[in-house]
């Protein structure tokens, strides 16, 4: 597939991309049926609700609704659909042009999950980057999310502020967890500009792993799942003995 400069450039600018209907809908229905066979059979390794905290979560493991998985991790060795799913070839092709790399790295140890919105239970995510926590010699990172089925506000959708990848935030913007601080002065200008990413089962949203995302709650009586993966090109590298490293990538 390839890209108009236009995409390329709306890219740059506002740090996300969403590409319409990309995936099979064989393919996407065996990760769906396999999203829901891992979840039923609570299939480890997964990351509780109630492990993180966030706002709407259960208060602990103990709790009603403490047991709630919110992610599925290391999706990629769990079965062929998803290794296929990381590896596709229209996935690359974008990333190349994205990235400006003929060579693209899938990071097994960053998301690499089927993140999960479960009715009742489900928590809210404040505003946070992605690459608060990732330690690589550069920010140059993208993310790709697949939606199983449709995301709105009302079930959790992705929020995004557009062009926020480029800001250099102050220290005093975040919070100790490295959350963005709302009620700061320049927090509250970039926040004017969040926008909801609603999408539709099969569409895939590109983005940069440096922009302030967050999600709502799930307020539906409908589970939301989404196919996250993360990538980077031939000029990103993994800081050695970081948490970055703890599993090998794959060139695809």
């Amino acid at each position: 597939m390839t890209l108009t400069p236009a995409e390329i450039e709306q890219f740059q600018q506002d740090g996300f991309l969403i590409k319409r209907q990309m995936i099979d809908m064989s393919l996407l229905n065996e990760i769906r049926s396999q999203t829901k066979t891992h979840l039923n059979l609570r299939l480890p390794p997964f990351e509780l609700e109630a492990e993180l905290g966030y706002p709407k979560a259960p208060r602990s493991t103990e709790a009603v609704g403490g047991q709630t998985i919110r992610r599925l991790l290391l999706a990629y060795t769990r079965d062929q659909a998803f290794r296929e799913w990381a590896k596709n070839r229209v996935v690359k092709s974008i990333l190349q042009q994205l990235l400006d790399s003929d060579e693209i790295f899938f990071v097994q140890s960053h998301h690499n999950c089927v993140m999960t919105k479960q009715p009742e239970y489900s928590s809210k995510t404040l505003w946070h980057r992605d690459v608060r926590y990732w330690r690589f010699n550069n920010h140059e990172l993208i993310n790709s999310w697949l939606a199983m089925g449709q995301e709105n506000n009302d079930n959790g959708c992705l929020k995004v502020i557009p062009g926020s990848h480029l800001l250099k935030e102050s220290s005093d913007m975040v919070d100790d967890a490295l959350f963005l601080k709302v009620d700061h002065p320049q927090s509250e200008q970039w926040l004017t500009k969040a926008i909801d990413v609603e999408l539709q089962a099969g569409d895939v949203l590109f983005f940069h792993a440096a922009i302030f995302h967050a999600a709502n709650h799930n307020r539906t009586d409908t589970p939301k799942y989404s196919l996250v993966n993360s990538y980077h090109g031939v000029g990103t590298q993994a800081i050695k003995g970081t948490k970055s490293t703890c599993y090998e990538e794959v060139m695809i």
